[in-house]
């Protein structure tokens, strides 16, 4: 059977193209090859690689070979990557930046990698990132240190949902990452009291083939309400560890078990381990918040015994307070902050600021608003660190008259709450029909050059507009406009049509002026400005208005349009 005949148009195109190409690539190939062995063997590199004109001739593909060439000197690789973006204004596409994290983390270069690393976070996809990064450390020997460092980085921001993305896809490669980068995926989790997702990953960790910590496993256990697990591998002695036997007595504490505190402390303390002040302070903390006078006793006995505690405690109490503050016992430090202030003892300012800050975080409101009071009252200062964590906290509570008033006041001081917090209290006021008290914190708020989200906002402008408080309307918008806020498409259609049943033509275009130039004109907004015109008669107004919607291809429904021009005739 003969061959079938070659394809002549093909060899010819070949022909002509080919030589061409390989000339292409030799001249590439020779330019990757000086300007990484400059890199790697001369220090002056920067004079030279000006002469080879790189801004018109560095492309992505050509910066990525360079990369890799020159890996084997990481510090040379980072600093061309450095210097191409800050010198050349060129941008490395994700791949390189994907490589430069490899190289340098394989390296041991940590501390750039993680400013690369951090860029990257804030701009990609998480998914898209990780399957770069994949990429960039397959068939290398880097890929679980590697893929840990990114799984690290996330958890260490606290973006525990895009962390679990990151093990999820580090697992399905078939990658295992390390323990240090499970240990700071789980304290990520627990940070954020995700103790059930905690208790998910564990499990998955332990069918990979990684361990963590019996420490971390023992935390989220008692998180999850599972304390006897945890006793049970003390008592098989499966664990023996100081840090468990506290964890323990502290959740023991906190239930109010003193016996079985007890029996653990005395436990520890045979394995010859040293419970410390913090152990101690646990019980004592307990005792004082279910108010066992015996089991106090019984304690500050032994911590004085045992040095922990001065005998005479007059020129201590500020120490005290403030170290139990720093451990989250606030029972503890409240008993003592009592007896100082009973016994006229004169505290540290920063005494106040410590009791305020740790009432506040552990959520006990109530006790942190009486000491915010003894604070104005005293006329002591405490630093502004303390007056937000104390703010913040009155945002989740339930708007009662008091903390809306309390919330007013700290804000009018310059002590601002997280955005999202202060408007979901707003927003409750708005809810419970307190408009008053909303209004008035949004004022203080917006006068300190804040602005809450806009739902808030958009509640109140509407309940002003179905009042026919046009003017208060009118005047909360101009405020929101001087902090470069705005409202939502539906709200300013609520006020022009409040502004129209007022007949207030010029303040209507005014704000429809203001909802073109931030791009929130809808097909009812038009409706609204041309059937509102024509009622009072501004046809020529109401045309330019008509003849500008249909440009925009915001024309209504034919039975909306039929009787939008029916207003001309």
């Amino acid at each position: 059977m003969p061959l079938p005949k070659p394809n002549t148009s093909f060899n010819q195109f070949s022909k002509s193209t080919t030589p061409l190409n390989w000339r292409a690539q030799i001249k590439q190939n020779q330019l990757i090859s000086q300007i990484s062995s400059i890199l790697l063997q001369r220090h002056n590199w920067v004079t030279l690689l000006r002469n080879f004109n790189l801004s018109s001739k560095l492309t992505p593909s050509l910066f990525h070979q360079i990369l890799l060439k020159t890996q084997k000197n990481p510090q040379s690789s980072l600093s061309f990557f450095n210097w191409v973006r800050t010198n050349l204004g060129f941008q490395p596409d994700l791949a390189a930046h994907s490589q430069i994290i490899r190289i340098s983390i394989q390296s041991g270069l940590f501390q750039p990698a993680k400013g690369i690393l951090d860029s990257l976070i804030e701009t990609q996809k998480v998914s898209v990132l990780v399957d770069s990064v994949i990429q960039a450390c397959r068939g290398k020997d880097s890929e679980s240190p590697v893929l840990g460092f990114v799984l690290e980085c996330y958890s260490s921001k606290g973006l525990f949902i895009e962390a679990l993305e990151v093990f999820r896809r580090i697992t399905i490669h078939g990658y295992v990452p390390s323990v240090r980068s499970c240990n700071a995926l789980l304290d990520s989790l627990q940070r954020e009291n995700e103790i059930k997702l905690a208790w998910c990953v564990c499990g998955a960790l332990i069918r990979n083939g990684v361990l963590p910590d019996y420490v971390r496993i023992a935390l989220i256990l008692c998180k999850n309400g599972k304390l006897e697990r945890v006793v049970r591998l003390l008592d098989m002695s499966i664990v023996c560890n100081a840090l468990i036997y506290k964890l323990v007595i502290d959740c023991y504490c906190e239930r109010g078990n003193f016996s079985a505190a007890f029996h653990y402390l005395n436990e520890m303390c045979n394995r010859k381990f040293d419970p410390g002040f913090c152990a101690y302070n646990s019980i004592l903390d307990g005792a004082c918040k279910y108010e066992n006078d015996e089991v106090i006793q019984i304690v500050m006995g032994s911590m004085v015994e045992k040095g922990l505690l001065p005998k005479l405690l007059l020129s201590e109490y500020d120490s005290i307070i403030q170290k139990i503050c720093n451990l989250g016992k606030t029972h503890a430090a409240q008993m003592f902050f009592k007896r100082a202030r009973n016994e006229k003892i004169e505290l540290d300012n920063a005494t106040y600021g410590c009791m305020l800050r740790a009432l506040a975080k552990d959520g006990r409101v109530k006790e942190a608003i009486g000491v915010y009071l003894v604070i104005l009252e005293s006329g002591v200062t405490v630093k502004d660190g303390c007056y937000h964590a104390f703010v913040n906290v009155l945002c989740e509570e339930d708007p009662s008259q008091e903390v809306s008033k309390l919330m007013g006041e700290i804000i009018g001081k310059g002590f601002s709450p997280c955005g999202s917090k202060l408007s979901k209290f707003i927003t409750s006021l708005c809810k419970n029909g307190r408009w008053t008290e909303a209004d008035d914190l949004l004022n203080v708020t917006i006068e300190k050059g804040l602005l809450p989200d806009s739902f808030c906002c958009s509640a109140l402008v509407e309940h002003y507009c179905r009042s026919r408080q046009i003017d208060s309307s009118i005047a909360l918008h101009e405020k929101i406009k001087k902090v470069k806020g705005s409202l939502d498409v539906a709200t300013y259609n609520v006020l022009l049509n409040g502004l129209f049943m007022e007949k207030r033509i010029e303040d209507a275009v005014s704000v429809f002026d203001c909802m073109r130039s931030q791009n929130l004109l809808s097909s009812t907004s038009f409706t609204i400005m041309v059937s509102g015109l024509c009622r009072e008669r501004e046809l020529r107004k109401a045309m330019k208005f008509h003849d500008e919607m249909l440009k925009m291809g915001l024309k209504p429904d034919r039975a909306t349009y039929k009787r939008l021009i029916s207003g001309f005739k």
